[in-house]
């Protein structure tokens, strides 16, 4: 749903929030449910956590908070939940939201963020894929949102985590063959799934169910245990978001935006996972399997004359911020904070251009 921002207010100069204030928007956005319309993520808190990243003002995070309410079409979050005994029970189970977000609640109040979060992503993580990467974005949002110990801060991470946790979705396991073939180079790799993905596609109509069927694909069991393990899964990721860039260059697939912003929330997980998880090979294998499901799930089609608004010399930072700031597109938003943040962390100009060309 894309809305017109008044041009007044697209030009206003951004006034730096503080902390407390975009946990005050956090709470508002806590009254409405984690999903919309059928089975759709609702990206509310998630954008305002980037808007607010990227300086947007007061009048700015209204505007886009009233126009995506809308969305939810009067409907608000489930009642409050009880706590379980083990809410490992109710993984993938999205009834048993409310119940899942009491649980974390109670815990994150007892032990505390950090603890919380070494404790239980690896369970998490093997359901990586759940809602086409929406659980760990919404969880990654939620804890660079600001002071994890401050009631609000904890109650949107309660409830991503839960969101997760209720989504919770794991892939068939793309087990080596008894005669495995050779393991590839990464750019044969990626050259193996662009063309061998060429020949399928699902009509699901999400991305979560498309990942599913593709993981019945041959390409999927035969090309996923190929791709030679790196020296941690951090090294992975770093591979992995590269080429994801590169596809959403040629492509601006919506699908491949996910895949930007998923990998980029599990490199902010990561300081998170326990260090024999991080070296895990097992981990590094999961990843491999979502990558190539998300790719086939994408449907992907190569577009050459796919070009942004401005040069490449004439792109910055400044400028594509003030326009995600005025946007009332969240995907947009979020991948522009996305990308914004990939350049900090790999140095990547191309991330300039994907952030230009999703405002284009």
């Amino acid at each position: 749903m894309s809305v017109s921002i008044p041009a007044s207010l697209a030009v206003q100069a951004p006034a730096t929030l503080s902390s407390s204030d975009l946990q005050a928007w956090l709470q508002r956005s806590l009254a409405y449910p984690p999903e919309y319309d059928d089975q759709l993520s609702s990206h509310l808190p998630m954008a305002l956590q980037a808007l607010h990243s990227m300086g947007a003002d007061e009048t700015q995070m209204h505007v886009f908070f009233e126009i995506y309410i809308q969305r939810f079409k009067g409907r608000l979050a489930p009642a409050q939940g009880r706590a379980l005994e083990d809410w490992r029970l109710a993984l993938g189970q999205p009834e048993c939201f409310a119940d899942l977000r009491a649980s974390f609640e109670r815990q994150l109040a007892m032990q505390g963020a950090d603890e919380v979060l070494h404790q239980e992503l690896p369970t998490l993580l093997s359901g990586l894929t759940a809602v086409a990467f929406h659980g760990a974005i919404r969880v990654a949002h939620a804890v660079e949102g600001g002071d994890l110990s401050s009631a609000a801060q904890r109650a949107e991470l309660a409830s991503a985590l839960a969101y997760w946790a209720s989504r919770w979705q794991r892939l068939p396991d793309a087990a080596a063959p008894a005669q495995p073939e050779p393991l590839l180079s990464l750019s044969d790799w990626s050259q193996q799934l662009q063309e061998g993905s060429r020949g399928w596609r699902s009509e699901a109509p999400l991305i979560f169910l498309r990942m599913m069927e593709a993981s019945a694909q041959p390409l999927y069991r035969d090309l996923a245990p190929r791709l030679p393990l790196r020296v941690d899964l951090h090294a992975l990721v770093a591979d992995l978001a590269s080429l994801a860039l590169g596809y959403y260059l040629m492509s601006a697939n919506f699908t491949v935006l996910h895949m930007i912003t998923g990998l980029r929330a599990l490199r902010v997980l990561m300081p998170w996972l326990p260090a024999a998880l991080q070296q895990d090979p097992g981990a590094q294998r999961l990843l491999a399997q979502a990558f190539v499901a998300a790719y086939l799930a994408g449907r992907v089609q190569i577009r050459p004359s796919i070009k942004t608004s401005l040069p490449d010399e004439e792109l910055n930072w400044p400028d594509l911020m003030s326009a995600a700031r005025a946007s009332s597109d969240d995907h947009a938003i979020k991948l522009v904070h996305a990308c914004r943040e990939e350049m900090r962390v790999y140095g990547d100009v191309r991330y300039l251009r994907a952030a230009a060309l999703v405002l284009a």
